[in-house]
């Protein structure tokens, strides 16, 4: 069985930025091996809403989405290191 990827993308706006860190871990312990099998990401973003998107490489085979998984996965490693730079950012102040 492939594993699953599951993105978390976190709404923090509400909350301290000396707290995210601590909301951020608690999210990702809410997940139990039990309940999900995969790698699990959890970005936090400035908003007040979180989205939750699965990704599941199983289905991916053909070559045109082998290249739009790949970005995707850019993306989201790009949109994490932003997203930490900004929380980096926001405690340093």
């Amino acid at each position: 069985m492939e594993n699953k990827i599951l993105v978390i993308y976190a709404g923090v706006a509400g909350i301290r930025s000396e707290d995210i860190e601590s909301f951020v871990k608690k999210l990702s312990t809410r997940i139990s091996p039990e309940t999900f099998q995969g790698e699990i990401i959890v970005i936090p973003i400035q908003s007040i809403d979180t989205k939750i998107e699965c990704i599941n490489p199983k289905y991916v085979t053909e070559p045109k989405l082998i290249k739009e998984h790949t970005k995707m996965m850019e993306n989201l490693q790009e949109q994490l290191q932003y997203q930490l730079e900004l929380l980096k950012n926001k405690k340093d102040e």
